[in-house]
């Protein structure tokens, strides 16, 4: 056969197959259904819609991954959750009482994929009492401190803009 005869005889046969399975298959959402792929969070059930127009319940409430951030605080936690990447949750949670900090990472997905991980966890008694660490604020806490005490009536003429190198460094 000719060397450009195979390619050619190759291409024509996956694209057959292609449209064959597009034709008679059952696409992909039934495929990765069956293989447990399916959707972390299924869709929510339709809500029937009533008779009298008069009647109908206040349209739902609908959080999309964009807005999927939330806190809660109760009995000395603090709970804050958000998203970052495509099924993956983070959650920061923070016991006020003892000053404790904790980072898990919640990744949905199949079976074999699906895992909750603890990413970080430690004291932070110490941390708040830092007056500044990696701080690139407009006025540094000293220089602010006195600008209040005089009142914050007279400007300080050595603003910084936080843009500039950390310790002099470029």
């Amino acid at each position: 056969m000719t060397s450009w005869l195979q390619p050619l005889l190759l291409g024509a046969g996956f694209g057959a197959a292609f449209l064959l399975g597009r034709a008679f298959g059952d696409g992909p959402a039934t495929v990765a259904a069956q293989d447990g792929r399916g959707p972390v969070n299924p869709a929510p059930a339709p809500v029937p819609l009533p008779t009298n127009p008069e009647a109908a319940p206040p349209p739902p409430v609908v959080y999309n991954e964009d807005n999927g951030a939330a806190a809660v605080s109760s009995n000395g936690f603090l709970a804050v959750t958000g998203s970052y990447g495509v099924g993956t949750s983070v959650l920061y949670l923070v016991d006020t009482v003892n000053r404790q900090l904790a980072v898990y990472e919640a990744r949905g997905g199949g079976m074999d994929q699906r895992r909750i991980v603890l990413v970080g966890a430690r004291r932070i008694d110490l941390d708040l009492q830092l007056r500044s660490y990696n701080d690139r604020s407009e006025y540094e806490y000293d220089r602010l401190e006195r600008l209040f005490q005089r009142g914050g009536k007279t400007a300080d003429p050595d603003v910084k803009t936080g843009l500039e190198p950390a310790n002099g460094r470029k």
